[in-house]
Parts: structure tokens; sequence; C-alpha cells
């Protein structure tokens, strides 16, 4: 069912009374959970839950955190271990935007349109069933104080031939994603395979200088903190925009030649047991209200360009040279989750990346 909501915010009695006439949300009589299931750190969205729980007091939200591929594995009915009893999602989030694609396309969403939803650009909304919320580059970060004396890698060519020139400086001393378990990381892997015919020379440079894997950024972010790493290879830089505020012994660089961008996913789930609730936290998240708590508090990078704050992207086109390349919600993104074409990419991954075990 699609609803309409006024340009500006609608009183959360005045949701309640249309929602019920339609019988979309239960009565107020009884408490309202809102159930999400996520892929976001709870720390990062936490400011925007907040004032959705401000805005609409009788609205309980349920927030269950996952990582990525094990969101996806729950949802498709492929987890190893499903927690019994856990209760059935209202609204699915995550970076993952290709596996966020597969589960749409497999009918896991009901289609939902605002005047919120319509204003999005082309990119970030397919069918109405999938919205994308953020607009978060895919970085380099590095220890500012090991590179004083080194130059900066600030292109993905660039990189590529300071890992050949200058290796004994990167060995053992740079971290990415693991994509054999990072979903995030499994897309940023495949779009960089379809955007640069350098990608195959980047992987191997990657693997010769023994690149460390890991599963989560925060986990890269606090080897690179530690100094156990001196650069991070294509992280979200929504994380480490925030974590560059918190250290100032670390930088950011948006790599010169393309930067990608990647857009949180929010769809609302089939089986919703509040599907018009689900569709009001939407909006909400694509109000101006929410996209400036993103852009000042969370640390997440707003999808508007009007959003005012420090990761706003106006903050960080001013600071950085950009060249943004957005991930599209469209049915490309299904490509590399072919099973045949998925194992084919992560065994030529492994032997770039892990080439010298197998010797």
């Amino acid at each position: 069912m699609t609803f309409m909501t006024d340009r500006k915010s609608i009183r959360g009695f005045y949701l309640w009374i249309v929602f019920s006439l339609l019988g979309c949300v239960p009565s107020l009589a009884g408490a309202v959970t809102l159930t999400l299931y996520s892929a976001t750190d709870r720390a990062a969205i936490q400011p925007v839950i907040e004032a959705f729980n401000r805005k609409y007091p009788g609205i309980v939200v349920r927030y269950e955190e996952f990582q990525s591929n094990t969101l996806y594995r729950v949802l498709a009915g492929e987890a190893d271990d499903p927690t019994p009893g856990q209760p059935q999602p209202d609204l699915i989030i995550s970076s993952a935007m290709d596996l966020q694609t597969k589960l749409v396309n497999d009918g896991q969403a009901q289609p939902y349109q605002s005047e919120y939803t319509d204003s999005l650009p082309d990119w970030a909304n397919w069918r109405n069933e999938a919205f994308g919320f953020t607009f978060e580059p895919v970085v380099f970060a590095y220890r500012k104080d090991l590179f004083v004396d080194q130059p900066l890698p600030d292109s993905h060519e660039r990189l590529t031939e300071l890992l050949r020139s200058n290796s004994k400086f990167y060995s053992n001393r740079i971290g990415t994603y693991n994509v054999n378990i990072s979903g995030v990381g499994y897309l940023f892997a495949t779009q960089d395979a379809i955007r640069s015919s350098l990608n195959g020379r980047l992987l191997e440079s990657l693997g010769r200088v023994h690149a460390k894997t890991y599963c989560c950024t925060d986990d890269i972010l606090r080897d690179l903190t530690d100094g156990k790493l001196v650069l991070g290879y294509n992280l979200l830089g929504s994380y480490a925009l925030a974590r560059i505020r918190e250290h100032p012994e670390l930088g950011v660089l948006l790599p010169k030649d393309y930067t990608l961008v990647m857009s949180r996913v929010a769809f609302i789930h089939k089986l919703a047991k509040e599907p018009g609730w689900a569709g009001v936290f939407l909006d909400f998240l694509l109000s101006p209200e929410a996209q400036n708590i993103m852009a000042s508090q969370s640390g997440l990078v707003p999808l508007r360009t009007d959003a005012e704050g420090t990761y706003s992207r106006a903050a960080i086109d001013e600071k950085y040279s950009t060249s943004y390349q957005p991930i599209g919600l469209k049915p490309t993104l299904l490509v590399y989750l072919d099973r045949l074409k998925r194992a084919r990419f992560l065994k030529e991954w492994r032997d770039a990346i892990f080439f010298d075990e197998a010797l």
C-alpha cells in the first residue's frame, strides 16, 4: 500500500488516525514496537533513533544489529544458527547495497511511496521498494605521522605504483576488508573491478605487501590508530571521518581518480507487523530533520545536499577534492551475486591477496 506524506512533518497523533483507518498500524492503546534489523553500528544511528522517539514517544524502536552478511543470511533463510523467537523485522537497513537489492528482488520487500521517496535521485530508489538515505564515500585512511616523508597514495593508480615501488614501507602495514566475510567489502571490491582496469594489478600489489584483512571498518581503524597499520584501503568514509575527529593523527584520502559512494539502503519487509510505522520511520530517515542529525551528530553522511553539519556533503566537498561515482540501486548489482560468478571472483581475490600461501 502506498502513502503520501506532507512535505512538512505530520504530527504523530494524526499519523496514528490515518494509518489506523487504513488498518496499517495497531491501536496505540497498546505498546507499538517497531523492529529494525540493521547492519549499521548502533552508536552511529542512535541520535536518529532518539530524535524519532522524541517525535513519536508512543513507539518503541527495537534495534537488532547484525554484520551485513549475517543479516542477509538470516533474511534469506540461510543462517546456520538462526535465533529462535527472533521478532519479525519491520524495516531492514544495510550498507551492503547488492545484498539488499537481492533481498528486494527475491520478494522480501513491500512497496512504499511518499514525497520523500519521490524526491530521491534515481540511483537511490529502486522500484519504490529499496531506498538509499546516506551518501558515504569509500576512502583511504592513513597515519599522518608515518607519511611525513612519504608520498600520499591519492588515487587507486598512485597506490598501485607506491605498493610496488615502496613495498618495504607498506609490508604488513596495510589493512582492507576480507571480502569472504564482509558484505560491504565484497560490494566495494566488485565495484572496483567494474570501474578500474587497474584493479587486478592493485589486488596483486596488495597481496605482495601482505595486506591484512578484516571483517569490519572499526577493526581496521583501531589498528591504524594503534600504529599497527599505515594505511586502510577502501573503508567506509563515514566511520573513518568520525574517527579522525577523535584522533587527529589520522587522515583521510578521497581517491582523485574516482571515489565510490555507498548509500545505506532501507526497505519495509513484506511481513512487517508495523508497515505503517516502518514507512513513518523511513520518511523520517529521509527528512531534513534526520538528515541534519546525521550530518551533525551521527557521523553518517546524509544523502540530502542541503543538510548542514560536520559530516554534510557540503563540508566534505569543501575539504576534499572529489570525483564521486555513486553505486546505483539497480539490477546490475545482482551480477556478482550469481553463485558461479561470486565463486570465481572470490577465488581470484584470494589468489591475489593470499598468493604466497599457495606457494
